[in-house]
């Protein structure tokens, strides 16, 4: 779905982890697919190796940033202030944000 919908496009890197979700029965065969029919290139890391993973370095930002929203705001904004802080701590992630999540895994 995500290529047919435009989201990946032929020069493209998809990133996993080493989760058996990603690399398992039909899976196996995902990288060579994903190459010969639409020019993506498929990245599996390493087990157990979430430094090179970008995804776990937005995760790093998002509870540093969560972090800094002081407990008495958290308690006052009711049950799903949690939800709601990091939802705008996300959406104000700019591009530069991410990229240098990429550069601190050393893929650009």
């Amino acid at each position: 779905m995500a290529i047919m919908s435009g989201f990946f496009h032929c020069g493209d890197v998809l990133v996993l982890d080493n989760a058996t979700i990603h690399n398992g029965g039909e899976n196996s065969v995902l990288e060579d697919w994903l190459w010969d029919n639409f020019g993506i290139c498929l990245l599996l890391l390493p087990a157990r190796s979430p430094e090179l993973n970008p995804i776990e370095q937005v995760w790093k930002l998002l509870v540093q940033k969560m972090k800094k929203v002081p407990l008495n705001v958290m308690r006052e904004a009711g049950a799903d202030a949690s939800a709601q802080a990091a939802s705008v701590i996300l959406s104000s992630m700019t591009h530069c944000d991410v990229a240098g999540c990429y550069k601190h895994c050393n893929y650009l």
